[in-house]
């Protein structure tokens, strides 16, 4: 329709609602920062390393650059012992922010390489794109967190509500427990996610 060409590109960018591009944009960062939180915890685990960046100005789960300072962990902080990994924070990819300063600053540029964005400022006047870019805390922990076993007579049956005779039924029903939650999370926390971690353990 536009063209394939620069000018092209641009114009079928620009025929995107605002709201729809910037979702666009972020959704590329946070997929980004999802990956390097992977690479951070299976190359460190749960430990503070040198060259982590941590934050102890905000609680917030997104920190923003304009408002809050991160610091480099230095060999003689790990000495003493000062920051604890609910302290640790990574990059959200823009033209704001610092990289940790350990194996996380080469994964992040060989990430944007491999997608283009090696030499990318994240800031394209030409296409109205300005991404300051954003911390945000390695570790999310759940709130208001509130759980209860139920047993099988008291988890209503689904079979019913489906219009379809599966058989079920006419089985023997096993009796089976089931455990009710509920919690909260912070924006860009994901229930999935954490009732996934959940269920890496027995209970």
């Amino acid at each position: 329709r536009y063209g394939n060409d620069r000018e092209g590109c641009a114009r079928a960018w620009f025929s995107l609602p605002h709201s729809m591009r910037v979702l666009y944009i972020h959704s590329y960062c946070s997929k980004i920062w999802n990956k390097a939180v992977n690479f951070r915890l299976e190359t460190y685990g749960l430990k503070v390393v040198e060259g982590d960046l941590v934050t102890c100005d905000n609680l917030e789960w997104d920190l923003s650059p304009q408002n809050n300072t991160v610091h480099v962990v230095t060999a003689e902080d790990l000495k003493s012992n000062v920051y604890s990994i609910n302290q640790v924070v990574l990059p959200m990819p823009g033209n704001n922010i610092q990289y940790p300063c350990n194996e996380l600053a080469s994964w992040y540029q060989e990430a944007l390489a491999r997608d283009g964005l090696k030499a990318c400022k994240f800031r394209i006047p030409a296409l109205q794109l300005n991404i300051p870019g954003c911390y945000r805390r390695l570790l999310a922990q759940p709130q208001q967190l509130v759980f209860h076993w139920l047993e099988s007579k008291d988890v209503p049956s689904t079979n019913g509500d489906c219009g379809l005779d599966t058989g079920e039924s006419k089985q023997p029903q096993k009796m089976r427990d089931s455990l009710s939650l509920s919690f909260s999370l912070n924006s860009s926390c994901y229930a999935t996610v954490c009732l996934r971690e959940i269920m890496k353990c027995n209970v």
